[in-house]
């Protein structure tokens, strides 16, 4: 058994089944970010990424995949978005209207993770 330090992206399988996989994942990965040492702005925790930025996270998707899901996560009020700065996008999760569609959300994953060969 050896101690993996590599991230690992993880969903819920209900919310899978209701907004779709690639929505789900990024939808959680936004969630997880978000306890993280993130901007502040009007009294909430924003995520601050650059289209790149997912992509080097998540290179198993092409940018456009990337950019469908964020977009849908708007649409549907999952998720609120602004430009900032230099490319990047400032996202915030919208508990409420997750919470309203019963939206889950995992607790944010370990940091470490034990891998058995």
């Amino acid at each position: 058994m050896q101690m993996n330090h590599e991230e690992f992206l993880q969903f819920h399988p209900h919310t899978a089944a209701k907004i779709g996989l690639n929505e789900s994942m990024f939808l959680q990965q936004i969630h997880e970010l978000s306890f993280g040492p993130n901007d502040t702005e009007e009294g909430t925790q924003w995520v601050s990424r650059s289209y790149k930025e997912w992509h080097t996270v998540m290179s198993f998707w092409s940018m456009a995949t990337i950019i469908r899901a964020i977009r849908k996560l708007e649409k549907s009020g999952y998720i609120r978005s602004k430009r900032q700065n230099f490319g990047e996008k400032m996202y915030l999760i919208n508990y409420e209207v997750c919470e309203s569609n019963a939206i889950h959300l995992l607790q944010p994953a370990s940091e470490e993770v034990l891998n058995i060969n």
